[in-house]
């Protein structure tokens, strides 16, 4: 099944004063001025956004197990900064399905997916993350 093209329900969020304060306790700096949102929060924060969650990603890639995907890389760029109580609209997509052999992994799939967040005046922030979603067989 070719995935690429794939849309995310996609949504719009608002990121409250609070949820700002523990991401950042829990990353143990120190808030930053002027409402700014902590860039950590593109972690994990588009795929909620975006109406998907992690288990539905591991359900669309076909992982095998919760054990069977692995972190290939992630990539965020800001066109602006994110702020507290600013709201944003959420949409993504799969960008990218790659049948793979690791000598060390075995077969894989290099999956790619983007989420774009944008606010009244464009896109604010994108969040590119790929996975290895590991094959017991070719």
């Amino acid at each position: 099944m070719d995935l690429v093209g794939h849309r995310f329900p996609g949504g719009t969020f608002t990121i409250d004063h609070w949820e700002n304060v523990l991401l950042t306790d829990a990353t143990g700096s120190e808030p930053l001025p002027d409402g700014l949102v902590h860039p950590v929060w593109l972690f994990h924060g588009p795929i909620a956004a975006a109406g998907t969650s992690l288990k539905e990603l591991f359900a669309l890639f076909g992982a095998e197990s919760d054990e069977a995907i692995r972190a290939g890389g992630y990539e965020w760029t800001f066109h602006r900064p994110l702020r507290e109580g600013v709201e944003y609209t959420a949409s993504g997509e799969v960008t990218g399905i790659e049948r793979k052999v690791s000598r060390s992994l075995g077969p894989m799939d290099v999956t790619s997916f983007r989420i774009d967040l944008s606010d009244a005046d464009g896109v604010a922030a994108s969040a590119v993350s790929t996975w290895l979603v590991l094959r017991s067989e070719e």
